[in-house]
């Protein structure tokens, strides 16, 4: 375990080397982990530049006033997309790329809570898979040419790393057979795979799949079922709320500590170039038998080609108007 404040000493360390030039892209900091993350990661350079991915400006209006308080010379461009669309990930790459020569750091942490089931995007992929999977390697894929220009490039995934196990092999997308268990476990091995799959054929890039853990945020609050809801329903989801809010008062990080912890694993020289799994201590984990199995059967590949294909499959399905 990484003791947080070593975490906190690295970080000023950094920070007092007064970095300039940086470029960094974030998706999913409006809230919670991500917004924590960028806010430490603020007030780590003496100039930068900072991409943020969303789809709300009018949500983003009161951070940006944080933002802007903790480092009034920083540069904040705001990219109001669609992160649960490729389309919407490749018009914000498109724009990124039109404007800079390199990207340092990215940081990706959007998610959400599936909590009426399987809702499809108009390009037909199921919102949490996109925005836990498919719209991130998506946003790495078409960053690379930007990333293989910083000298020392890094791309973070904060979901689930180091808690592969075993999928379908038969429904990789789960199309056939959804579900929110079936959705962490395919993103997580799948996220893992990818990054040793890009590692492998960019050896001097740093991809990290970090695993938070349980951590303090107001995603609880937003757990709020649609008025169409069952009584029954609403009876799970009061009762989930309740245990994770427990859960989160005994046993769960601060935000402020993740943010901290987000920011260490983005600017250390703990994290050489290479595909890492990263607990929710900082520390780097081994892969562990389901990912070694999938590595030794030649599913590294099998699931990137598969990646691919979805991406074209989705961008077919949106220019054609609705889900198929």
């Amino acid at each position: 375990m990484t003791p947080v404040a070593t975490v906190i000493r690295s970080n000023e360390e950094f920070a007092s080397q007064n970095n300039q030039g940086a470029v960094c892209v974030f998706a999913g900091a409006t809230s919670g982990i991500g917004a924590r993350t960028l806010e430490r990661m603020m007030t780590m350079f003496a100039s930068a530049t900072f991409y943020i991915l969303e789809r709300s400006a009018s949500r983003f209006a009161s951070q940006r006033k944080v933002l802007e308080s903790l480092h009034p010379q920083m540069s904040i461009v705001f990219i109001e997309t669609d992160v649960s669309l490729i389309s919407g990930i490749d018009a914000a790459c498109e724009q990124i790329a039109a404007a800079e020569k390199k990207v340092d750091f990215l940081c990706m942490s959007m998610g959400g809570i599936p909590i009426n089931g399987a809702v499809l995007t108009r390009e037909g992929l199921e919102t949490c898979f996109a925005i836990s999977y498919y719209s991130r390697m998506r946003l790495v894929f078409n960053l690379l040419p930007l990333l293989h220009q910083s000298q020392r490039p890094r791309v973070l995934s904060v979901l689930n790393g180091g808690k592969e196990k075993r999928i379908d092999e038969q429904d990789i997308g789960l199309e056939q057979k959804w579900s929110i268990l079936g959705v962490m476990k395919h993103t997580t091995l799948m996220t893992s795979s990818a990054f040793d799959h890009l590692a492998t054929h960019n050896d001097q890039i740093t991809f990290m799949h970090n695993f938070p853990s349980l951590v303090k945020s107001d995603n609880l609050r937003r757990m709020d079922p649609p008025k169409s809801s069952s009584f029954l329903w609403r009876i799970v989801l009061v009762t989930v709320k309740g245990l994770m809010g427990i859960m989160h008062f005994f046993i769960g990080m601060s935000p402020k500590e993740s943010g901290e912890r987000q920011a260490f694993h983005l600017t250390s020289s703990q994290y050489t170039p290479g595909s890492w799994r990263i607990s929710s201590r900082s520390d780097i984990i081994p892969a562990n038998k389901a990912l070694k199995y999938y590595e030794d059967n030649g599913w590294t590949e099998k699931i990137w080609e598969f990646t691919e294909g979805v991406w074209d499959k989705a961008l077919n399905t949106g220019s054609s108007g609705a889900p198929k």
